[in-house]
C-alpha cells in the first residue's frame, strides 16, 4: 500500500483538531484491526507522531481502510465491483463539498482526510467515544430516532448541494455513471443472487406459510419473480425526488455515542453513519425502509412504524428549512407516503438478503474464510442455502430475524394471514 510521510502531513493539516498547531511529521505506524467484520476491506489504526509549533511532540490517531490485500480473489472482485473507488469518490466529489457549517448541519458521517481508489483515511470515531452496537441485536426507539435524524440530515444536505451547486442539473445526471453506480442489486452479482436464493429456500421449506399446500404452491410458483422486482426498484427513477442514499444500513454501519452513566447503552447522545459503498441516487424513502426493516423486528415495527414516518419526514423538513429551502415544495408528505408504498418491497427483500449473511454466529464467516476458502467463496458468491438452513435450524437469533422478515415479505406480497 502506497502511503507516505507527505500523506500524513496532509492529514494533520486537514484535521481541524490538529492543523493550527502542526510543524512536521516525525513518523507514522499502521496497526491492523483484527476481528473486524470488514468483509470487503482491511482495517487499520493509523498513528501519526508529529512535532508541534512549540517543539512539543504529540500524536493523532486515525482510521484507515484499504482493499482486502490478504485475499487476492476478493481484492480482484472488490476492484471489479468498483465499491472502494465509489466510496472514495463519494467523499471527494460530493460529501466533502456539502454544507458543513455546524450551525446549519448536524454531523452525520465521519470526516475523511484521504480518499483514493484503494484507501480511505478518516477520523477515528472510537477515540471520541463512538461504538457499534453489540452483535446480534435490534434497536430501540431512541436509537431508531437518532438513525432517522441523521438520515434526514444526509438527505437534506444532498438536496441543498444539488440545488445550490450544480447549476440546475441533478446529482444523478452528473454522478450516476461514474460514482453512484449500482454495485449490488443486480442479477450479475453472485453474492446478491445467492441471498435471493436463501429467501426462496426459507420461504419454501421453513416458513410457517409453507405448511399450507395452497400457499406453498404460490411461494414456489410466484415468489422468485417478485424477488427479482428489486432490480427494477434499484434503477434510477423520474417518478420521485431522489437524493444520495446509503442503503447498507445494517447494524455495523451505524456508530453511536452514549453518556458515561448509560451503562446499558440505551439512550444514544449521538449517531454517525459509516460505509457508503452501496450509495445510490434514489428517493429518500429507500433509506427509511432499509433502516426500518434492517434494524427492528416485526413487533417493534407494528408499534412504531407510523411514528417513525412522522418523525423522519418532520426531521427532513426542519433540516431543509435550516438550509434555507422550502421543504414541502421539494418533497410533499403525500409524495413521501406514495414513495414508501412503492419501495417497501426493496426494504423487505434487501433485509432478507442481508439477514441471511451478516447474522451468522460471531466469527463463523472469518473462521470459514480461514479454514476452507473454497467453501467460503462458494457460499459468498454462488449458493449459501445449506448454511442458511443449518443456522436457521440451530441459532435462535439467525432464525428469528430471517423468519421475521420472510414472513412479513410473504404477507406483503401475497396477503397471507
Amino acid at each position: 500500500m502506497d502511503f507516505s510521510i507527505a500523506d500524513c502531513s496532509m492529514i494533520i493539516k486537514s484535521d481541524s483538531k490538529t492543523c493550527g498547531d502542526f510543524f512536521k511529521v516525525i513518523k507514522f505506524e499502521m496497526e491492523h484491526i483484527s476481528g473486524q467484520p470488514g468483509y470487503l476491506g482491511e482495517y487499520y489504526y493509523l498513528n501519526i507522531t508529529y512535532e508541534k509549533l512549540d517543539g512539543g511532540i504529540t500524536s493523532g490517531k486515525y482510521f484507515m481502510k484499504s482493499l482486502p490485500y490478504h485475499d487476492a480473489v476478493l481484492t480482484e472482485a472488490v476492484e471489479s465491483w468498483g465499491i472502494f473507488r465509489k466510496e472514495a469518490e463519494l467523499y471527494s466529489l460530493l460529501f466533502n463539498k456539502y454544507e458543513r457549517d455546524p450551525k446549519k448541519v448536524t454531523k452525520w458521517a465521519p470526516d475523511c482526510f484521504v480518499a483514493r481508489s484503494n484507501m480511505l483515511v478518516m477520523e477515528d470515531l472510537t477515540s471520541t467515544g463512538y461504538q457499534t452496537t453489540s452483535f446480534q441485536t435490534t434497536l430501540n426507539g431512541q436509537h431508531m430516532k437518532a438513525v432517522f435524524d441523521r438520515l434526514a440530515q444526509m438527505h437534506a444536505s444532498s438536496i441543498h448541494f444539488e440545488i445550490n451547486q450544480l447549476g440546475g442539473k441533478s446529482i444523478g445526471a452528473i454522478y450516476n455513471e461514474d460514482v453512484l453506480f449500482e454495485t449490488t442489486f443486480t442479477s450479475t452479482s453472485g453474492w446478491f443472487v445467492a441471498g435471493l436464493k436463501g429467501i426462496q429456500k426459507i420461504a419454501s421449506e421453513r416458513n410457517r406459510y409453507s405448511h399450507d399446500p395452497r400457499k406453498k404452491a404460490i411461494i414456489e410458483n410466484q415468489l422468485w419473480s417478485c424477488l427479482e422486482r428489486i432490480y427494477t426498484l434499484a434503477e434510477d427513477t423520474e417518478e420521485f425526488r431522489s437524493v444520495v442514499v446509503h442503503r447498507d444500513l445494517w447494524i455495523n454501519n451505524i456508530m453511536f455515542k452514549y453518556d458515561q452513566t448509560d451503562d446499558l447503552c440505551e439512550k444514544p447522545t449521538d449517531c454517525l453513519l459509516i460505509d457508503f459503498q452501496l450509495a445510490r441516487y434514489l428517493p429518500p424513502c429507500v433509506d427509511f425502509v432499509c433502516a426500518l426493516y434492517l434494524l427492528t423486528n416485526a413487533e417493534h415495527r407494528s408499534q412504531y412504524a407510523d411514528r417513525y414516518v412522522e418523525y423522519y419526514y418532520n426531521s427532513l423538513q426542519n433540516k431543509l428549512a435550516i438550509l434555507g429551502l422550502n421543504g414541502p415544495s421539494i418533497l410533499s408528505r403525500e409524495q413521501f407516503e406514495k414513495s414508501l408504498d412503492h419501495y417497501r418491497l426493496l426494504g423487505l427483500v434487501w433485509t432478507g438478503v442481508l439477514h441471511g449473511f451478516v447474522n451468522f454466529p460471531k466469527g463463523m464467516l472469518a473462521q470459514l474464510h480461514q479454514e476452507d476458502p473454497e467453501t467460503y467463496t462458494r457460499m459468498s458468491m454462488e449458493n449459501r442455502d445449506d448454511f442458511i438452513l443449518k443456522y436457521y435450524d440451530s441459532d435462535s437469533f439467525f432464525h428469528d430475524r430471517l423468519d421475521d422478515i420472510v414472513t412479513e415479505l410473504l404477507e406483503h406480497l401475497f396477503d397471507f394471514k
